[in-house]
């Protein structure tokens, strides 16, 4: 029996969560064959992780100065609607720093705390992660007529370009199972697509 909505613990800090990302490190050791991009889980609901779901992602590098930033989701299977739900409350994390995409590759999570499911219940449980690359572009220039144009691109053209900071590039992830090389898991090495909380 799937329970339904399930609740988040107030255990589950924003701060003792962010240094898990913060951990992120570089694979360059690992070789080219662990850059693909990819979500899984990596922790559900273990002895030493009760009502835990842990999403991992991995990002390959671009060689480029973008920033690179990802927001964690879970989600529940519901059910009565055969459908799967956001969990309400602090079921979608802010958008955490992963660093720069100068790099071969980077490993991030973050792990969600459920309260325990009712007796004889159990949360179907998966996690999404969405990613985002920022970088520089240029302003756009605004148009005007005549005179008051000719003038404005003479200026501009003697101007150095304005420069903004916007996506670039952007990708939703959900999890999956059988990756490799996954850091942080419990037990170690897991990857699963679902995890089952009960």
């Amino acid at each position: 029996m799937v329970a339904e909505s399930p609740k988040l613990s107030t255990e589950a800090g924003q701060g003792a969560l962010i240094a898990s990302a913060a951990r992120a490190k570089t694979e360059d050791a690992l070789g080219p064959d662990v850059r693909p991009l990819w979500a899984t889980v990596n922790i559900c609901d273990t002895q030493r992780s009760p009502n835990a779901l842990g999403v991992r992602t991995s990002v390959p590098g671009n060689g480029s100065n973008q920033r690179i930033f990802a927001r964690y989701t879970a989600q529940w299977w519901s059910s009565a609607k055969q459908e799967w739900q956001t969990v309400g409350g602090s079921g979608i994390t802010d958008w955490v720093p992963l660093g720069n995409a100068d790099m071969t590759s980077r490993q991030a999570g973050w792990t969600f705390h459920f309260v325990q499911p009712p007796a004889g219940k159990t949360y179907v449980m998966r996690g999404a992660v969405e990613l985002q690359w920022r970088g520089f572009v240029k302003r756009a220039h605004r148009s005007h007529k005549g005179r008051r144009a000719h003038n404005s691109a003479r200026r501009a053209a003697r101007k150095p370009q304005r420069l903004r900071i916007a996506v670039v590039r952007k990708r939703t992830l959900l999890t999956a199972t059988g990756m490799k090389h996954v850091e942080g898991g419990d037990p170690v090495g897991l990857s699963k697509a679902m995890c089952l909380i009960w």
